[in-house]
């Protein structure tokens, strides 16, 4: 009988020869070492002078190959977030990955509702259904824009509901470096740990293309480094907009923008970690917006995960993502094409894994319960199947006569418990059984499962002098902040 064939390693979705990867990051060398990179920040452009790079007047700064390469040397490949509950942590690189909510939509839209600026209260039920979905490793951080808060204030605002409601690691506000320093503060705050000495939470920099990185950007990726948590390097290159209409070209200016964070973020702080993001995608230049769902935008999420295998360190890209405005064909088929683009590109932190619709712009919680279950086939498909004597079941296959049925066997019951997904959303019943349910669609199924997961959701214990802590971390600065 044959041995155990399982299909356990993960599919890889390359679309890059090794000498097209070599020639990118050679043509973003050329970019960092010929053209240079503006650095609006002062301490950013005295720590890279101080390491060997040529700054000017203007902050526009030109980084030597062997440093680069030296500081993608330190960073490392793979890290671990910290959650504050029990069985929260998640390991971040290699075939791990941590799905994270979307993130930034200052809108929302409901099944009872139309499309409407979101609110506190949006935003808390967004945290609680990423609490209670079992495919969700993170929390996040403003999955949607809480517009009924003063802006000033709204990142402790965000994080003291991200601390409370949930458990698990949640991401930093990077617009800045005090933002960056509150966030950091109240995470030590919450895991009782104020010298922050492990990776609680990751941060998102992104960078404005093209060949900018700017003060608050800068300053957010800095403070981070220096307290050893994670920095998503991230430029959002639009192609035909803020970089080149070709493909090649815009990912080189990408890969040239983060290789520069990445510079940064060593310098501040060798060995922290770093992670190679890239939300990019193309411009559709009928009418001049940023496609996020497009096949061009695939064809990044490929590149991303490529090249950060490159360079050895973790990956961002992707999620469900769809320009799609309302719950119909195109976000369902724009959603899934960039999932499992992303989970089979290798991408290890992904955000906007659940809920975006409409270009970043409106988050739905019926969208990210339909994600979670898109989620779910793309896990099963990766996961693959095992090949031996018991999953062949030739003994079973003699066993049943020809024309009869295998589902009264025990080895049909037990392996279909394990060896097939059944989804929480989607339906597979008979039409009849459908049509008799009141048709329902599956916009009215996952209203109907968000409204069981928020009956569902049970709040995480916390310490009351911690909570208390956090409480009164936050009326602080709002007292700072707004008087």
């Amino acid at each position: 009988m044959t041995d155990n064939l399982s299909t356990v390693d993960p599919p890889r979705m390359n679309r890059l020869d090794e000498a097209s990867v070599e020639t990118i990051h050679e043509a973003s060398v050329t970019i960092l070492e010929e053209m240079g990179i503006k650095v609006d920040h002062e301490e950013g452009q005295r720590l890279l002078a101080e390491n060997g790079c040529s700054v000017d007047d203007e902050g526009m700064v030109t980084f030597p190959r062997s440093l680069v390469e030296d500081c993608v040397d330190e960073a490392p490949a793979n890290f671990t977030l910290h959650g504050r509950g029990e069985g929260t942590d998640v390991d971040v690189g290699g075939d791990d990955y941590v799905l994270v909510p979307s993130g930034g939509p200052p809108n929302v839209v409901k099944y009872d509702e139309d499309r409407r600026p979101s609110r506190m209260e949006d935003y808390e039920e967004f945290v609680k259904l990423a609490h209670v979905e079992d495919v969700v490793q993170s929390s996040g951080l403003n999955i949607c824009e809480p517009n009924d808060v003063d802006q000033s204030v709204k990142h402790v605002e965000m994080m003291l509901r991200n601390l409370t409601l949930s458990d698990m690691p949640p991401q930093g506000s990077t617009y800045g470096a005090d933002r960056a320093e509150a966030c950091i503060e109240m995470v030590g705050i919450a895991n009782d740990d104020p010298d922050v000495s492990k990776p609680y939470l990751a941060a998102v920099a992104n960078s404005v293309s093209p060949r900018t990185w700017d003060t608050k950007m800068t300053g957010g990726l800095l403070t981070y480094a220096r307290h050893g948590q994670p920095v998503v390097a991230s430029p959002a290159v639009m192609a035909a907009a803020s970089g080149p209409a070709t493909l090649a070209g815009a990912m080189a200016l990408a890969n040239a923008e983060i290789l520069a964070g990445v510079t940064m973020a060593q310098l501040a702080n060798p060995g922290t970690p770093v992670v190679y993001g890239l939300p990019s995608s193309n411009v559709d230049v009928r009418y001049g917006s940023f496609a996020i769902g497009s096949p061009e935008g695939a064809l990044f999420v490929s590149f991303a995960g490529q090249m950060a295998r490159h360079y050895g360190i973790p990956s961002r890209a992707g999620g469900g993502l769809t320009d799609a405005k309302t719950m119909d064909d195109q976000q369902g088929s724009e959603a899934m094409l960039q999932l499992l683009t992303t989970m089979t590109s290798g991408i290890n932190y992904v955000l906007h894994a659940a809920g975006v619709l409409d270009s970043y712009s409106t988050a739905s919680p019926e969208k990210f319960v339909l994600d979670c279950d898109r989620i779910r086939y793309v896990q099963r498909f990766v996961e693959g199947f095992d090949v031996d004597e018991e999953t062949l079941a030739l003994d079973l296959i003699e066993e049943v006569e020809p024309g009869q049925h295998f589902l009264n066997k025990r080895h049909t019951l037990e392996h279909s418990k394990s060896e097939f997904l059944i989804p929480e959303v989607y339906d597979r019943d008979s039409y009849d059984n459908w049509e008799s349910a009141g048709e329902k669609t599956a916009y009215e199924l996952a209203h109907e499962r968000v409204e069981e997961l928020l009956d569902e959701y049970e709040r995480p214990p916390i310490d009351e002098d911690v909570e208390h802590d956090l409480e009164r971390y936050v009326e602080e600065k709002r007292e700072e902040i707004l008087r």
